[in-house]
């Protein structure tokens, strides 16, 4: 086995030793002309009115990036979650619900021409062209889910040249990832392609409960295979399929509480003791694509996709080893869609049109899974009994009477209240013997007794636990049992649109475009609330987790909604070319999110979540302004109505806090930055920035503490940016690229909904993101060597402490940003 400095030494001196007694030979730096498909057409990025950035596959080689998360720092403006199967995507700010299986994304993904649900967004980079961000609303020619804005994903198509390749890289963390394309003509006009991939690497947190995984721990294995038909001149058909394996590890639940392997969140060590805590997905696609041209001016594109997948995530929900706070979940999702476009697009001498319409259908099964133990449940019981106002009313009148005074008599009676009342607030865990013995020491007078009952599990003093009258008391015969609630959600989901887009040239300089969209959605919802599986060990127990609160015990039942959204959206664009390779707009956008139901909260069956809409008015300037330096830059101001957002809540009556679906109305104005400079052939700058200011007035809502937030009005700026050096010396044999970035992103933890405060103190909580990033490559006669590192200052952050047994438990978590990673790769090109 290699050491870590073995793998760094080898490479390097291997192209020193090639490097004796070769010609001088140099790759020269340039700014090439980067093709987008933004507007359904390819086109230069720098005629494209849009503000739209584009990371390419050497992008992709350069930072190590394997998917959108990766990503997400290199693309100002635009974020991304790290979680495979609750992927949350964020541009300019608007992210969206990740859980709810009724909700839609504020961001629309698309895969080689379809529509990508939100669980599948999170597919590998692998064999990969180019990646496509659009930001605003493009509610005119990707419509669906478009209100914040659209990823583009393009992987390559099949040519008609011979092609492939073979590429291994390691890392600490015993990271291995391996990758092989071939590309291949089987006829004159038959191409075929196919890459497979896999990815493998062990966690960064080390887990010490026995058989526990290791946060952070990644093993994935993806693959297409394409064929391409060039059927005439004129007509091409190309068929693909794609497949993602994925088996992680689940998201970080690093305990931050007293009850936790250590309040520190860099300890390195977590005891985690989740049951089977996986996060997996299995998910495969059929892609068909008929494209014909008639003649100079007219054309279409037909695409008809299938993608089915499945996930399995089961996350600790409270960062511990302790069996009396033991709480996790499971979402189980299982879906397909199938989305069908017809595309068609004429070119004239002074106007150019794209017109067609889409149809998509969905169907959906999310099973939301929360296990406790028999002995956190009775932990959960304990809390709700202690402070029962009616039972400390009722203890603390029998305190003062039994003392010989009365309640509120401001003496005797009171200061035996007040004891009765304190002893009452010591009782921790109605297990515990001496919790067991004050608890039914304080309320024997009330039921006809004397002193402490006998704490047994026996059916003949069963009624011991019954008659204290909340049903829901078993003794500590049952510790071993798990109790599991269960919500189940079906839907049914049909979207369908028509849309056109003209773009008119009025003079050589000046052009005007316009758009306009119908979009129409119908949903129908279920929920099916089984009951505690406990019902079948301990007879007369009622659901805790999903409580009464949330109307889910009044039917025992399936509960059924449908409703129907529709909207029309537009742009019209105004564009003023300064040059052939320069150019300004002035855009106005609106863009539409549909409604629909909140998977956990059975009262949006009555009320749904209402649609997003959003306005965006946008300024840009884009284009080489010298022959060496090439900029974009865009001033947007978006006003977002009805924002859907997820946060921690804990209303009354709640036995603890879950994830739900709030509204709320947001501004957000800023400027974005794409610079990239060439100040010699060997040498390039880039700098990527956003600043952006953000109001927010959420509707009221209860936090993680149960706590009513009422005024949630905010505003700040955010700053990030990211520094990006390459530099391409001349060296006696092959070429050398060293490229080196660094990100910077300002905190903004304290504008989230549901942020405490207190955890302000924990190492990393509120700290800014400070990254560098390098990779050093050397190529020559197709053979690539390459060495790298991923945030090598090893900057420590930590996210916002929460959890669902935040409150009832005083166990809240948080997840750490990756440490230090670097490694060594090779790549031969056939």
């Amino acid at each position: 086995m290699l050491k870590p400095t073995q793998i760094v030494r080898r490479p390097l001196a291997l192209a020193i030793a090639l490097a004796a007694s070769a010609p001088v030979l140099a790759e020269d730096l340039a700014l090439e002309e980067v093709t987008v498909t933004a507007q359904k057409r390819e086109q230069n990025a720098l005629e494209v009115p849009v503000t739209v950035d584009t990371f390419s596959s050497e992008d992709m080689d350069n930072t190590n990036t394997l998917k959108l998360s990766d990503m997400a720092d290199y693309i100002p403006g635009f974020e991304a979650g790290s979680s495979i199967t609750q992927s949350a995507l964020s541009i300019r700010g608007v992210s969206s619900p990740s859980i709810s299986a009724g909700g839609d994304p504020s961001v629309a993904v698309f895969y080689d021409d379809a529509y990508v649900p939100s669980p599948a967004t999170s597919m590998s980079f692998a064999d990969m062209q180019r990646v496509e961000v659009l930001k605003g609303p493009q509610g005119t020619l990707f419509g669906r889910n478009a209100a914040a804005g659209t990823v583009n994903m393009v992987p390559n198509p099949p040519q008609e040249d011979f092609d492939a390749f073979v590429s291994a890289r390691v890392g600490n963390y015993g990271l291995q990832h391996v990758e092989g394309m071939i590309n291949a003509p089987v006829t004159d006009n038959l191409f075929v392609r196919g890459n497979l991939m896999s990815f493998q690497r062990d966690g960064f947190v080390d887990n010490v409960y026995p058989g526990g995984t290791d946060s952070g721990a990644e093993d994935i294995l993806t693959g297409r295979l394409a064929a391409l038909w060039q059927i005439s001149d004129s007509t091409s058909a190309q068929l693909a399929y794609d497949w993602d394996d994925v088996d992680n590890a689940s998201r970080q639940a690093i305990g931050v509480s007293p009850y936790s392997y250590s309040t520190d969140p860099f300890a390195g060590k977590v005891e985690n003791d989740v049951m089977n805590g996986v996060e997996t997905r299995s998910m495969s696609a059929v892609n068909g694509k008929l494209m014909h041209t008639f003649n100079d001016a007219w054309s279409l594109k037909w695409v008809s996709n299938y993608r089915q997948w499945k996930t399995y995530n089961r996350e600790d929900e409270d960062g511990t080893a302790d069996t009396s706070r033991y709480l996790d979940t499971n979402n189980i999702f299982d879906s397909d869609i199938s989305y069908h476009e017809l595309q068609v697009n004429f070119t004239g001498e002074r106007l150019t049109a794209v017109m067609g319409a889409n149809y998509s259908s969905e169907n959906i099964y999310q099973s939301t899974d929360v296990t406790a133990t028999a002995s956190s449940i009775t932990r959960l019981v304990t809390t709700d009994i202690v402070n029962d106002p009616t039972l400390r009313e009722q203890i603390a009148g029998g305190a003062a009477l039994s003392a010989g005074g009365y309640p509120g008599d401001g003496g005797i009676g009171d200061m035996a209240a007040g004891q009765a009342l304190a002893a009452l607030d010591s009782v921790d865990h109605l297990w515990e013997p001496d919790d067991w013995a004050t608890f039914t020491s304080l309320i024997s007078p009330a039921i006809g007794a004397s002193g402490p009952l006998p704490q047994t599990s026996d059916m003949y003093d069963m009624l011991a636990y019954n008659v204290l009258g909340t049903g829901m008391l078993f003794g500590p015969d049952y510790a071993g049992q798990n109790w599991v609630e269960r919500v189940e959600n079906t839907g049914d989901f049909t979207n369908w649109g028509v849309y056109v887009d003209v773009d008119y040239s009025l003079t050589d300089k000046i052009d005007v475009l316009a758009g306009l969209r119908y979009s129409n959605d119908r949903k129908r919802f279920t929920w099916l609330t089984p009951g505690t599986n406990y019902r079948d060990i301990r007879p007369g127990v009622e659901e805790v987790i999903f409580s009464t609160a949330d109307n889910y015990n009044v039917a025992q039942g399936q509960r059924e909604a449908s409703d129907e959204w529709s909207a029309t959206t537009g742009r019209l664009v105004g564009q003023y070319h300064f040059s052939d390779r320069a150019m300004a707009f002035l855009s106005y956008s609106t863009g539409y999110k549909s409604g629909g139901y909140d998977s956990l909260n059975l009262r949006t069956a009555d009320t749904p979540i209402a649609p997003e809409n959003v306005d965006n008015i946008e300024l840009g300037v884009k284009g080489d302004l010298l022959d060496s330096l090439r900029v974009q830059l865009s001033y947007f101001d978006m006003t977002v109505n009805d924002r859907q957002r997820s946060v921690e809540s804990k209303p009354p009556g709640s036995a603890n806090a879950l994830p739900r679906v709030i509204n709320g109305d947001q501004q957000f104005n800023g400027f974005e930055v794409t610079v990239d400079w060439l100040p010699l052939d060997s040498l390039r700058f880039g700098l990527v920035t956003t600043i952006r200011d953000q109001e927010s007035q959420w509707k009221p809502f209860y936090d993680a503490e149960g706590e009513l937030q009422q005024d949630s009005s905010k505003s700040s700026t955010n700053t990030a940016y990211t520094l990006a050096m390459d530099w391409a010396p001349q060296i006696p044999v092959g070429s050398m690229n060293l490229h080196m970035d660094y990100i910077y992103a300002e905190n903004a933890d304290q504008l989230e909904p549901g942020y405490l405060a207190r955890f302000s103190a924990i190492d990393g909580v509120g700290v800014d993101d400070k990254r560098l990033n390098g990779r050093l490559s050397w190529q020559r006669n197709g053979y690539e060597l390459a060495l790298w590192g991923r945030n090598l200052l090893d900057n420590e952050r930590a996210g916002i402490p929460s959890g669902r047994t935040l409150e009832v438990f005083g166990t809240p978590y948080t997840s750490i940003s990756e440490p230090r990673t670097f490694g060594a790769e090779v790549r031969y090109n056939f």
